[in-house]
């Protein structure tokens, strides 16, 4: 510490208030990153219990989502449509209301506890009565079949045209889940 203060007082007048300040600066610099690092790692930590609490909420309802499970599954026990029986269901409800239909089976998203099997049916331009009847159509199918996703695109008529009525490009996904036996 002699030393420290030999050299000290080596330094003129300017130079130790120069040295004294830029250590003051140092050390409030290094405070206030450690304070920094402090509320950092304060929010962190209450971020990850405000999550592993929203885990042990989800966790907790897993019962009753089993329960609920297991209600529909009894339920719908031979009534929900399997691939085969989705197929030629919304075949024939599509038939009925526009034959000109595109046809074509999807993938089949497999989970642990069911299956959900799906359908694309598309008419290429089909009048608005022949979109909304299918959808009522497949509607009236519920809860053993339904829609997942719909995409309908009007087809306007063209400008030398203009009291042509207008046509719809419909897209629609029909899905029915399927129960895994166990």
């Amino acid at each position: 510490m002699n030393a420290l203060k030999k050299i000290f007082f080596k330094f003129s007048d300017r130079e130790q208030t120069l040295l004294l300040v830029s250590l003051w600066v140092i050390l409030i610099v290094c405070f206030f990153k450690f304070f920094q690092t402090g509320v950092m790692m304060y929010q962190d930590w209450n971020l990850n219990e405000q999550t592993i609490s929203g885990h042990e909420t989800i966790i907790n309802l897993k019962p009753a989502i089993d329960a609920e499970l297991d209600r529909q599954k009894q339920e719908q026990a031979n009534k929900s449509y399997d691939k085969k029986n989705l197929s030629n269901r919304a075949s024939t409800l599509a038939t009925k209301v526009f034959p000109q239909r595109d046809y074509r089976e999807l993938d089949t998203d497999e989970r642990e506890r069911y299956s959900q099997h799906k359908v694309r049916i598309k008419f290429d331009r089909a009048n608005y009565d022949n979109v909304n009847e299918f959808a009522d159509l497949i509607r009236q199918e519920s809860p053993y079949m339904f829609l997942s996703e719909v995409k309908i695109e009007p087809n306007y008529p063209p400008k030398s045209r203009p009291y042509d009525p207008t046509t719809y490009d419909a897209t629609f996904v029909v899905s029915s889940v399927e129960f895994v036996s166990e």
